[in-house]
Order: C-alpha cells, then sequence, then structure tokens
C-alpha cells in the first residue's frame, strides 16, 4: 500500500511538473514578455509590452502572474483539477482611451476561459463603462460584452452620432445599457485556422469585404447579438453568416434581424421605422459578393434592377423623367454606361460622345465636363443624379452663352457626360444597404487600367487642344472631371496610375484641367504615395482637388466603421490602422484647406437655390471681371433681375484658408484636400448646391487661366 501511495505522489508531483513547464513554455515563448526565474513549480511571473504597441501607450509593462498548481482556484472562485494555469493580469492603461482593472485567464488544455474587469473605454470626452467580460473558447469561441455611458459623458457622447438621430434621440441611446453576444464556430483546438479560407478557396480573391472579416465568414458559422435598453424596451440587432458552399464557391451568407419593442422604436430612422414594427421584426438575407442578383427582405425576394442603357449620342431628358413640367432650354447628356467588370455596356456611347467632342473642336471648342456618381446611384432613367447633372449642365451652357455674349467670341459646346455604372443594384432601398463593400469593389474596376472610366478621360484629354495662344478662361476648352463618393474613389484610381505623364512624355499633352473628387470614398493609405510626392515637390500633373463636408456622417462615421471591421491586426500592413480607417479627405495629416462661407447680408443660399453662374460676367459688378477668376476668396453678389449687381450687394462670401501656418516650401501644383463649410456642402449627397457650383467655377477659370485682361 505504501508503494502505491508513494508511485501516487510521485506520479502527482510528476504531472505537476510536467504542466508547470508546458504552462511556462507556451506563455514564455511569447517574443514581448519576459519571464522572471522562480523555483516554485506552482507559480511563475513575466512582464512585458505587446508586440506593436507603441512604448509611450503602455505607461508601464504588463504584469502577470500565473499559477499552474493541478489543483487551483479559478478565475470566477471555484477550484478545479486538470491540466493548464490561471493567469492573473494587473490593472493596464493605454493612454487616455482604455483603462482596466484587470483580467484573469483560466488557460485549460482544451480551452482558455478569459474574465476582464471592469473597464472604461474613452473617445475623447465620451466615456463607457464595461461590465466584467467573459470570453470562452471551447467548442466555439463566445464573448459577451455590456457597455453603458457614463451619466456625466452622454452630452459628448450624443455628439458623436450622426445628427440625423436628433438630439433626444441621441441622448436616450448613449444613456441605455448595451449588450453584446458574440458566437464564432471555431474549436480552441484549431486556432491556426481561425479566419483562414479554406484550403483552395480562393474566393477571397473577389472578396467584397475583404481582410480578416472574409477570411471568418468564409471558414465559420458566426452570430452577433447586439441588445440596446432593457427587455420590452429596447433595440435587439443579430448578424448572423454561414460559409459559402465549398464546391461552389460561393460566397457566405449573411441575415441581419432587427426588433424593436417601446420607446425603441424612436432609434430608428424614419426608412427603417417604416420596415419594422414591435410585432414583426426587420429580416434581411443576403450573400455577401452578391453573386444569385437576389436579397431577401421579410422573406420578400428582391431582384436585381435589370435597365437598357442609354442610347449613344445626346439624350435629350424628358419631363417626366425629371419631373419638371417645363425644362428651358432642354436638358442632355452624353452617358457612358460600364457594367460590373468595368467594361462599356454599349461601345457606341464612348464613340458617339468622340465624335461631338472631335466636331466641337473643329468650331469654337468645348466645355467638357464629366461626371461620376457613387453608391446608391446609376443612370437608370430618374435617378436623381442624373436630373441634378442635366440641370447643372444646362446652367453652364446658360452661364457660357451669357459670357460669350459680353465678348467678341462665339460660344464654346458645353459637353456633359455621365459615366454611370450599377452603384445602386435593387429597387429595395433594405436591400441596397446590403452593397456597400460590393460596390466599393465595382468603382475599383470601373477606375482600372483598360476600364471603361480611364478610357473616356484619357480619351477627351487627347481631342481637346494641346495649347492655346489665348489662354483667358473665358476661351479656352477644358476639361473637368467630378467624382462623388464611391465614384470619386473609381476617379483616383483612374487618374492617379494612368493620367501623370511619364518622365519622357511628349511635352503639351493634354490631360484634365481639374479633377475634382468630392466627399470621397477611399482610404487614407491609398492617398499616401500622392502626399508624400508633392510634399518632395514632385506634382502629380494633375489639379486634384478633394472635398469632404464637414457635415458628411457617410464618409466621416459610415465608411470608418465598415473599414475598422476589414482591418487585418494578425498580419503586417503597410499602413497603419488609422490610415486604413479613414478616408484621405478627412484625415487630419493630408487636410491642407478649410473652405468657409462668411454670410453679409440676409441668409445663405438654399442647398437646390438658383444658381448665379447662368448671368455669366453679370453677375459681378461691371469692371469686376478679375472677381471671377478668384478661387482664394470668391464673393458671390446678389442678382437683380438684369444688368449688374452694385458693388455694395455682397451677399457672402467663400474664403480658402490654410490649415498649417508653415509655408509650404513647394510651389502650388494646384492639387488640395479641403474640408468644406457645411453651408457650402450640407451632407453626403447634396453636391449640386449654388455655392458649390460658384466656386467650382471659380477654381476652374482660375486653374486654366494665364492672363486677365
Amino acid at each position: 500500500m505504501a508503494g502505491f501511495i508513494t508511485i501516487g505522489l510521485l506520479l502527482i508531483v510528476g504531472l505537476q511538473v510536467v504542466n508547470s513547464i508546458v504552462a511556462r513554455e507556451r506563455l514564455c515563448e511569447l517574443k514581448w514578455l519576459e519571464c522572471s526565474s522562480s523555483t516554485t513549480p506552482i507559480a511563475f511571473e513575466a512582464q512585458g509590452r505587446p508586440a506593436g504597441l507603441p512604448e509611450a501607450l503602455l505607461a508601464r509593462p504588463l504584469q502577470l502572474r500565473a499559477s499552474t498548481a493541478l489543483i487551483r482556484e479559478a478565475c470566477d472562485g471555484r477550484w478545479t483539477a486538470s491540466f493548464g494555469a490561471r493567469i492573473q493580469v494587473d490593472p493596464v492603461s493605454l493612454g487616455e482611451q482604455f483603462a482596466s482593472d484587470g483580467a484573469c485567464v483560466d488557460a485549460f488544455r482544451q480551452s482558455p476561459d478569459v474574465t476582464v474587469a471592469g473597464t472604461r473605454v474613452r473617445y475623447g470626452q465620451c466615456v463607457a463603462h464595461l461590465d466584467p467580460m467573459r470570453v470562452d473558447w471551447s467548442n466555439a469561441l463566445i464573448a459577451t460584452i455590456t457597455a453603458q455611458v457614463a451619466p456625466d459623458a452622454a452630452a459628448a457622447c450624443s455628439a458623436l452620432l450622426p445628427q440625423s438621430l436628433g438630439d433626444a434621440v441621441a441622448k436616450q441611446l448613449t444613456t441605455q445599457s448595451v449588450v453584446l453576444d458574440a458566437e464564432y464556430a471555431q474549436p480552441f483546438k484549431q486556432p491556426e485556422a481561425l479566419g483562414e479560407a479554406p484550403s483552395g478557396d480562393t474566393s477571397g480573391q473577389k472578396s467584397s469585404a475583404g481582410g480578416w472579416v472574409r477570411r471568418h465568414l468564409a471558414t465559420m458559422a458566426t452570430k452577433h447579438d447586439l441588445r440596446i435598453g432593457p427587455p420590452g424596451d429596447g433595440l435587439s440587432l443579430r448578424l448572423a453568416s454561414t460559409p459559402g458552399s465549398s464546391t461552389s464557391k460561393s460566397s457566405p451568407e449573411l441575415t441581419m434581424l432587427l426588433g424593436v419593442e417601446g420607446s425603441a422604436l424612436n432609434l430608428l430612422p424614419e426608412r427603417i421605422k417604416q420596415a419594422v414594427t414591435p410585432a414583426l421584426p426587420l429580416k434581411i438575407r443576403w450573400d455577401l459578393d452578391h453573386e444569385s442578383d437576389l436579397v431577401f427582405v421579410n422573406d420578400q425576394s428582391v431582384q436585381r434592377i435589370s435597365v437598357a442603357p442609354r442610347a449613344p449620342g445626346p439624350t435629350v431628358l424628358t419631363a417626366p423623367e425629371c419631373g419638371n413640367a417645363v425644362m428651358v432650354p432642354p436638358r442632355s447628356l452624353y452617358f457612358v454606361e460600364a457594367d460590373d467588370r468595368g467594361n462599356a455596356r454599349d461601345p457606341k456611347q464612348e464613340e458617339a460622345l468622340f465624335r461631338a467632342l472631335d466636331g466641337a473642336n473643329a468650331g469654337a471648342g468645348a466645355l467638357v465636363s464629366v461626371f461620376v456618381h457613387g453608391w446608391q446611384h446609376s443612370a437608370a432613367p430618374r435617378d436623381t443624379y442624373v436630373c441634378d447633372y442635366a440641370r447643372i449642365v444646362s446652367e453652364l451652357e446658360m452661364m457660357e452663352n451669357a459670357a460669350a455674349s459680353a465678348t467678341p467670341r462665339t460660344a464654346r459646346k458645353v459637353v456633359g457626360v455621365y459615366v454611370g455604372w450599377p452603384g445602386k443594384l435593387y429597387s429595395n432601398d433594405m436591400a441596397n444597404a446590403t452593397t456597400f463593400w460590393n460596390r466599393l469593389q465595382a468603382a475599383d474596376r470601373l477606375g482600372a487600367e483598360g476600364a471603361l472610366l480611364r478610357r473616356v478621360i484619357q480619351g477627351l484629354a487627347q481631342r481637346l487642344p494641346a495649347s492655346s495662344q489665348e489662354r483667358r478662361a473665358d476661351r479656352r476648352s477644358a476639361l473637368i472631371v467630378t467624382g462623388h463618393s464611391l465614384g470619386a474613389r473609381a476617379v483616383f484610381h483612374a487618374v492617379r496610375d494612368g493620367l501623370p505623364p511619364p518622365a519622357n512624355s511628349v511635352s503639351g499633352a493634354r490631360r484634365p484641367d481639374l479633377v475634382l473628387l468630392v466627399n470621397p470614398a477611399f482610404s487614407a493609405e491609398l492617398y499616401r504615395g500622392i502626399h508624400e510626392q508633392e510634399r518632395q515637390c514632385r506634382p502629380i500633373g494633375v489639379p486634384l482637388l478633394s472635398f469632404s463636408s464637414e457635415a458628411d456622417v457617410v464618409t466621416r462615421q459610415v465608411y470608418p466603421t465598415g473599414q475598422t471591421l476589414t482591418f487585418d491586426y494578425a498580419s503586417q500592413q503597410a499602413a497603419l490602422f488609422p490610415e486604413h480607417v479613414y478616408t484621405a479627405a478627412n484625415f487630419g495629416e493630408f487636410v491642407t484647406h478649410r473652405l468657409r462661407m462668411q454670410v453679409a447680408s440676409g441668409v445663405a443660399p438654399h442647398p437646390e437655390g438658383d444658381q448665379t453662374i447662368v448671368r455669366g460676367f453679370l453677375r459681378v459688378p461691371e469692371g469686376s471681371k478679375k472677381e471671377l477668376y478668384s478661387a482664394d476668396l470668391a464673393t458671390v453678389f446678389k442678382q437683380p433681375k438684369s444688368g449688374y449687381p452694385k458693388a455694395a450687394d455682397v451677399w457672402y462670401s467663400m474664403q480658402l484658408n490654410k490649415v498649417h501656418a508653415n509655408p509650404n516650401p513647394c510651389p502650388d501644383s494646384g492639387s488640395k484636400v479641403i474640408e468644406v463649410d457645411a453651408q457650402i456642402l450640407p451632407n453626403h449627397g447634396t453636391i449640386f448646391t449654388p455655392a458649390f457650383v460658384e466656386y467650382v467655377v471659380r477654381v476652374l477659370n482660375r486653374s486654366i487661366l494665364g492672363d486677365v485682361r
């Protein structure tokens, strides 16, 4: 008997030693962690700074204490007998943004169980308190997080939410508790497979989400349940996914379920309120890449829109399409349309456009304006941007005719080009909300080498005269290219790779006179190369102006949220996290100017008010034509019914100010990143405002101005 006891004790001691050695090796093999020497066979300590974490962010090294006793107290206070260890993490703070009272990890042989003590998360003056968090990883990774905004920080947190929610609703949201339950069907025994695509699966190459999000969704089933407010008076949101079939290599299928109870209905935008009731949750089901061209909304199928391309040549928009009983003069556009791959839907559209420009060059010349729309739009009849842009082109023509009549010259032909692509896939708004990542990739293809957009811009630029003895802005042919949102993303790709001339290019080769990116939806990491190039006094060869409205919720809040999900924390990144998340036009380092409006008399112009440009030279006081060539200070006058305004009739002015006080050692290349006053660009989508159009026309004048006489 004594021998058996001795053997048993020796076995226990041996197992204890082995467990301690294994636990220590597993933990201490982390390169950033330094374990202290210890003669105790059941415990050891370690400290270090996590790899990649800036030293200034962590005030002092992370302190860990590990208990490797086979019989030990677990994090929840109960005793356990198992292989593994209990790891206690001391309180930690990362700058002002994050602070925790510590964490406890039960690391078992087949799974870990993590409890994070009370935590504070800060963003500016907004502070949220997180209750102890629980993470369990055995057959699946399961996490529960409960948070509530600090009462004294409710106002600061409300300010971070979209203004469309309203102050009362935003405050109600920030004072409610938020609970997130997440589940990922990935066993702990296969950690190396977490986030990796199945063997032989190349679907990630055409991923619409990209990064680790796509790899997760293609590998495992996931479920996320978010609850705001107490039961019976709150909002619940479920986002679940299932991997696509490995045989068909189809993309993952996602399901969103939105439910509301009680006063939580007030938290929703009006558009969503109409689709969800307390008794009937809103359910949307779609495949990530929209391969099936089908989305289910409340189990009702929504099919992809199928519209024939516009006819080649100038398309006259009828009054029924644009909702106007009378349109004087008639409004027409040249349409060029691309498919999902960026290829021309009808090559004859492109041919007709180029023929029209050749004809205009044989006469007095041309003012060519190209517009590329963004997400949720297309070239289909009754698209609001088609009619809005046609109105602007018509008013540019009126401006040109008025200016020509005041000078001894013939008016140039105004050519409006609308580049359409399937930015809007479905007739149902809820279905379209699922297409952002997918349409982002379509925009990239539209601006790629060999795609329609790049061919159109290059073809138009080559057909305009390379130079002119008469360089006055009111006499030259000119090409202006404008892209909005994801359309700006496409234009940026087309311009940054295709249009800057190579070192051996022929002098005088034409490029666009001006490229405008309005509320552009592309990340700062894509713009870094151009920023560095111009900082080294090597202009890109094209005047590139990026405008971002200070009231643009889409690029300032929605886009960063989506980009946060696609950042691959585990891989080596060419760009830092902020450059991946924030758009180039909203990235502080890149912003060069601010455009502000100052109203001198009356009220600011209405976003859908009358344009002043239609009066040509008559829109400034007599003898003050130079005003129309000033972009740093654009002064707009109240317009009389006839004749010139008086010098005292100043309505408002738009002042362009440099952000950085230090003078730039490089000559002005014409490229700028501009933050715009909400009175000029009131939101993401309202861009054809009288103030903004007036400013753009003056920038165009200035960009091709040689001498004002």
